[in-house]
């Protein structure tokens, strides 16, 4: 099923739920990954993103980056992680990475 960057699902204007496949598929599951605070699912506590260590105001760039890494590689679709890039400003953080896919397919967020 396909789901929004809220976080809803989409429903056609046919008033069926949309789907996702592939690549789409892939980058939607990183997307929940990284939304995800790690240990708030029981049944898997390994998953998702340790915003703990990423909110840290003494955090450096690098460990920031390494903690998005792993996070995206905890979707068994992607092959490597070409790219990964944190940069603050002020209050804000903002990650770009570029990762491929088992198959072939370049993901960039």
């Amino acid at each position: 099923m396909k789901i929004d960057e809220t976080g809803d699902l989409v429903i056609g204007e046919d008033g069926i739920l949309e789907t996702v496949s592939g690549a789409e598929t892939t980058a939607q599951n990183i997307r929940m990954t990284l939304k995800a605070e790690k240990e708030d699912f029981p049944l898997v506590p390994g998953h998702g993103t340790n915003y703990e260590t990423i909110l840290k105001e003494d955090t450096d760039l690098q460990s920031i980056e390494e903690e998005y890494r792993e996070s995206i590689y905890q979707e068994t679709g992607i092959s490597m992680v070409e790219e990964i890039k944190a940069k603050k400003e002020n209050r804000e953080l903002r990650v770009t990475f570029r990762a491929v896919t088992k198959e072939g397919e370049t993901i960039e967020s």
